[in-house]
């Protein structure tokens, strides 16, 4: 049977690649393996269209092995803010879902998920492939209803400029050094 991922697990995985260009891909994974369908019940099965609801990422993101932590952890809070494309996330022995709240709790499966972490989406997330607001800041990027500046405005770099200097932040989630404002 072919398979597609839900556009909602396409786009995290591409934000979290995005982010950590190096980190490994060894524990990955999305279409379910042979233990999964033995199982039968797995968002990682394919549904009747052809849909797989899940991907695991894995935990080690070349970067300080803390930063697996605070990636789930935005996940989650992502969630419970609201984004309802995000059905559950398990990482460490652990499990957060709409059940109590987005808390975490003991995950008492077979796999503790320490080497990935795991997360499923609701069909909510099959056509929606929008952003994730992992770093809660979509207050910040909405337009100012009334702007003080003038867009388009040639700044010649040897002027000075009008243009407030505070309120400068990266342009987004990578590390590259540009930047806007956000006056």
């Amino acid at each position: 049977m072919s398979w597609k991922l839900s556009k909602a697990a396409n786009q995290l995985r591409e934000q979290i690649d995005d982010d950590f260009p190096e980190r490994s891909r060894k524990s990955d994974g999305a279409v379910a393996d042979s233990r999964h369908i033995a199982k039968g019940t797995s968002d990682h099965i394919p549904d009747a269209n052809g849909i797989v609801r899940a991907i695991d990422v894995t935990a080690d993101l070349n970067d300080h092995p803390e930063a697996i932590y605070a990636l789930v952890e935005k996940i989650r809070k992502c969630a419970k803010r609201g984004d309802k494309r995000i059905k559950y996330v398990i990482f460490d022995g652990r499990i957060a879902s709409p059940i109590l709240n987005w808390k975490w709790r003991k995950y008492k499966g077979s796999n503790p998920h320490r080497s990935h972490f795991h997360c499923s989406f609701t069909t909510l997330g099959d056509n929606d492939s929008s952003w994730f607001d992992l770093e809660n800041e979509r207050k910040a990027n909405e337009r100012p209803k009334k702007s003080r500046r003038k867009l388009g405005q040639s700044v010649p770099s040897s002027s000075t400029s009008d243009l407030p200097s505070s309120g400068i932040r990266p342009c987004c989630h990578c590390k590259c050094s540009s930047s806007i404002s956000l006056a």
